[in-house]
Formats: structure tokens, C-alpha cells, sequence
């Protein structure tokens, strides 16, 4: 057994008017028969929307990068240590205001920023900016949408990523785009001709590899309370194609009666599939199942919450090491044995001695990043609505009104153009 590493974030808000979030990002420790949550790696100088990514630096070190945001200006990553924290290095990205995903290629990190739809290369070693960059064109953004930077994995030796599209009120969203970037370390960032693909379902966000397939889970467009989106897919692609964009997007998986559900994550043993379903109830609490499958059709229940589960931040991984799947089921992480999945081997929660320390007030998951053993490392952050994800003045002022929900009402929606527009 290894012992690896996993960062987590949680949050509050305060009750002054307007209220003041707060941050703080701890660590899970896993030895293989115990899995141990340290928190308070940092609590100081976070506001409420604490990021947390693993990676390996340029030796091989594993690090945990911790930061937040504040609409449009790019604040500070602190990274540590991932075994010894240790005094953080400091880093300022000034090209990235709303970190999104980091991961090592190459020699390099690469980070997508979720605002600005951009993809930067951060040196390993010395954790600065390169000064090489890649922006979304305006050709490859639906007319009427902004792009967001939704995802980046190391795929079959090429760097992917993955761009979503909503209208400025966040009530329609355009077909994802998923592209195979050319990458020259040190040098120049780009897309080719023939290396991109916009026609997955609206609102995608996570990819996953098995054989020569990616597999791209999509909430289909807007959440919703009380039902569930019927545009959400599960898809898949030939990656390897050399025209990524004449390439067929399959529908694998589609809401249906036995599921009636939104697909919102999956991730890969070997051919055995874990898929995340789940959509809100009318109270705003997510109902659904975690199950596998190895056909598609079949399918095994690992946890079943279709009564309905608080919080705001799920996903579910596998990952290698120990043999886990890291499931962050609202306002709890659950950390599964793959091979006997009948009861999660650690239960971890927002109270005194778990998630958090006695005394402290933070009452809600915010991110989940698995750093690794060896250097490897799988991404876990779960779907975020544009409310949830975004760092605009809008989202931030939205995010008040909806009152910790991750979408706006009509009304609410209504409400916030009416203040933009006397503003």
C-alpha cells in the first residue's frame, strides 16, 4: 500500500451584511488501511471560494496549490508540500484570475482559467509564469456566448481541453468544445485545424479515458430543482483520431426512467466505469446513485442518496492508488476500497475531529483534489454552475441572492439584470 496524499477545501459565510465568506484548505492522508483528515493547512487570508490542485513539482515533489478569488484580479496561489507542508512559496499568476484545473505536461504546469477561457504555462521549479499562453478565439465561441475554461487532462501524450459556452443572463448554453492543444514547452500554445470538436452536449465538464476513448460527462444546459436536465449525456470520442473534429461524438448513456438523472462524473478501472447521477429536488438537495458498470447497461449500486443529499459540491474518482474511489457526496467525502464497495472505509464530515477543527464554523465542501503517491494525479472537482464558478461582479452579487443554491430562480434572475442595469 501507498500513502498518498488528497486536498480538500470547505467555507462559510459569515452573517454581517453583505455577508463574508470564508476559507480553508486542509489534507487527507490514506496509508492504505487508514485514511486521516489534517485540516487547517491554511485558513488565514481565504474568502469563500477556496481552491485547492495537486501536483508534481519540476523534481517530482508533491505539492498542493491553494488559493481563491476576487472578480478579476488574480490573487496569490500558496503552494506546499503535499507530505511536509512546511512554509508555502507564493505565486502570483497574473494571467490566471480564476484557476480552474493545473496540470503537469511536459516539463511544465498548465493552468485553465474558467473566466477568461485561457490556458497558461506556469514553470515546475519556480512556479512562475512563462509567458506563454493560449486564449479561445472568438472564431471558435458560438456568436451570443462567453467561453469558460472548463477542464484540462494529459491524455495518450497531448494535453486536452475542455470549453463550455452560456449567454450573458446564464440561461442558454451552446454545444461543449473539447480540443487536442499542440504544445511546445517554453514556446507557444496552439489548436490546428483539425484538433477540435463542438459537438458535445451543452454544459460538459468532466473527461475521462478507457482504451482509445475519452468520455466527457455533460449536465445537458441549465440545473434545475424539482427535475432533471433530459439533454444530459454521457459521450464518448475517439481521441486519437488525426481529425478530432470529423470524429463521431456517441451518446453512451442518456437520462431515462431507471435513471432520471444528470451524468456528473465518471472515471475508469480498467473497463469497469464509476458514474456520478444525480439531479436537485425541489428542496435543493441532490438525489441520485453512484454506481459501475463494465458494459453500460448493467449496473451496481456503490451509494444510493435518491432520497436526497445537502450540499453543493459532488464528484466521484477512482483512483489507482490503494485502490480508492474518492467520493464527495455534498458536504461529505467518502473514501471507498474499489475492490469491496459495500461500505466506504472512511466517512469524513464537517465536524470537530473529521473535515474540520473544534470551534470552527466552516459548513460546506468547496473543492477535492487528489495529489497522488508517485506524481500522478486525478482531477476530482465536481460540476459548478457559471453562479458557483464564475468570479464576474455578477456571479459575485448572484451568488447573494441565491442564498447558497447553485442556480438562480426567474425571478432572481430578473432581479439581478434589473440591478446591472441601474448600476
Amino acid at each position: 500500500m501507498a500513502t498518498t496524499f488528497t486536498a480538500y477545501s470547505v467555507y462559510y459565510y459569515d452573517n454581517q451584511t453583505p455577508p463574508v465568506g470564508h476559507g480553508m484548505a486542509g489534507r487527507i492522508v490514506d496509508n492504505g488501511s487508514t485514511v486521516t483528515p489534517l485540516p487547517d493547512l491554511k485558513k488565514t487570508d481565504l474568502n469563500g471560494d477556496p481552491k485547492v490542485e495537486g501536483f508534481a513539482d519540476g523534481g517530482g515533489t508533491l505539492r498542493i496549490a491553494v488559493t481563491d478569488y476576487t472578480a478579476g484580479t488574480a490573487r496569490p496561489a500558496y503552494v506546499y508540500g503535499a507530505a511536509v507542508p512546511g512554509t508555502p512559496a507564493t505565486a502570483t499568476w497574473s494571467n490566471v484570475t480564476n484557476l480552474y484545473s493545473l496540470v503537469k505536461f511536459g516539463s511544465y504546469l498548465y493552468a485553465i482559467d474558467y473566466d477568461n477561457a485561457r490556458v497558461v504555462e506556469i514553470n515546475a521549479t519556480t512556479y512562475a509564469q512563462t509567458g506563454v499562453s493560449y486564449t479561445l478565439p472568438a472564431g471558435l465561441t458560438p456568436s451570443g456566448f462567453i467561453a469558460h475554461g472548463q477542464a484540462l487532462a494529459v491524455v495518450g501524450g497531448n494535453l486536452y481541453g475542455l470549453f463550455t459556452f452560456v449567454d450573458s443572463a446564464w440561461s442558454n448554453y451552446a454545444n461543449s468544445l473539447l480540443v487536442r492543444f499542440t504544445v511546445s514547452g517554453g514556446s507557444s500554445i496552439s489548436v490546428g485545424a483539425n484538433a477540435y470538436n463542438g459537438n458535445f452536449a451543452k454544459n460538459a465538464f468532466s473527461l475521462a479515458p478507457q482504451s482509445n476513448d475519452l468520455y466527457v460527462a455533460a449536465i445537458g444546459g441549465s440545473q434545475m430543482a424539482g427535475s432533471y436536465n433530459p439533454a444530459s449525456r454521457l459521450q464518448k470520442i475517439d481521441y486519437t483520431a488525426a481529425n478530432l473534429g470529423a470524429a463521431a461524438v456517441i451518446d453512451v448513456l442518456s437520462p431515462s426512467a431507471a435513471f432520471p438523472y444528470e451524468f456528473r462524473d465518471i472515471s475508469f478501472k480498467g473497463t469497469t466505469a464509476y458514474i456520478l447521477l444525480g439531479a436537485y429536488n425541489s428542496s435543493w438537495q441532490m438525489a441520485g446513485k453512484l454506481v459501475s458498470t463494465s458494459d453500460f447497461s448493467t449496473f451496481v449500486t456503490v451509494n444510493d442518496f435518491s432520497g436526497g443529499a445537502p450540499g453543493y459540491f459532488w464528484s466521484a474518482q477512482y483512483t489507482a492508488d490503494n485502490d480508492r474511489i474518492w467520493f464527495a457526496r455534498g458536504k461529505q467525502i467518502l473514501v471507498y476500497s474499489a475492490s469491496s464497495p459495500a461500505a466506504p472505509v472512511a466517512t469524513l464530515g464537517l465536524t470537530a475531529g473529521s473535515l474540520i477543527s473544534t470551534g470552527e464554523l466552516f459548513d460546506n465542501l468547496n473543492d477535492l483534489a487528489y495529489v497522488g503517491a508517485l506524481g500522478a494525479r486525478t482531477t476530482l472537482r465536481g460540476y459548478r454552475s457559471p453562479l458557483q464558478a464564475s468570479r464576474t461582479a455578477r456571479a459575485v452579487q448572484g451568488r447573494t441572492l441565491a442564498a447558497g443554491r447553485p442556480e438562480l430562480t426567474a425571478e432572481q434572475l430578473a432581479l439581478l439584470d434589473e440591478d446591472e442595469a441601474t448600476a
